[in-house]
């Protein structure tokens, strides 16, 4: 599948105007509340994870799961070939080991809370993130078919939120974090 997403900085003022309004366009089955903590990974083999490719283990609500994301050349919106494996309870540290002997060594970790809202088929997450601030990010998912459909859904939630006007974010939370380290 492919992620089609769009992300922006938001403040505390947005935020809470934004909170408000997501809560009144789903119903409470629609709203997830986490804590997730993401271990990104470089390889020695490849230089462009952490650049154009990532590879993150979340742990996340007694919950891990591995996550590929391959970015893809795109206009306008950031996109992504996205694979998602959910790791079995117990498993963590095999996996662990298994990617260190694969030469992957451990870059940044990545704190964040996070409220996700299921819009309109739009997974919408308002995201605290530790030493970067809060954002808010709208994803959806896709067949190579349907991006265009997907560009239109985002744009028309960003601007049911008044956020049509900001300026889109498209490093991921480990580029921005380690911008910050230099």
């Amino acid at each position: 599948m492919i992620e089609v997403e769009a992300k922006v900085a938001i403040s505390e003022e947005e935020k809470l105007r934004i909170l408000e309004r997501l809560r009144s366009m789903c119903t409470l089955e629609g709203v997830r509340e986490s804590e997730e903590e993401d271990l990104f990974f470089v390889s020695p083999h490849d230089p462009s994870f952490g650049v154009d490719k990532t590879l993150k283990l979340r742990r996340s609500d007694n919950e891990a799961k591995l996550i590929f994301k391959s970015r893809r050349a795109a206009e306008g919106l950031k996109e992504n070939l996205e694979v998602e494996v959910r790791i079995r309870e117990g498993d963590e540290g095999n996996l662990l080991r298994l990617l260190r002997l694969l030469g992957f060594k451990e870059s940044v970790v990545i704190e964040k809370k996070r409220l996700s809202f299921s819009v309109d088929g739009c997974t919408v997450n308002v995201d605290d993130v530790k030493g970067l601030g809060s954002f808010l990010e709208v994803e959806v998912l896709a067949d190579e078919g349907s991006v265009g459909d997907a560009y239109d859904k985002i744009a028309s939630l960003l601007s049911a939120l008044g956020l049509s006007h900001k300026k889109l974010i498209f490093k991921s939370y480990a580029e921005m974090m380690a911008a910050q380290e230099v």
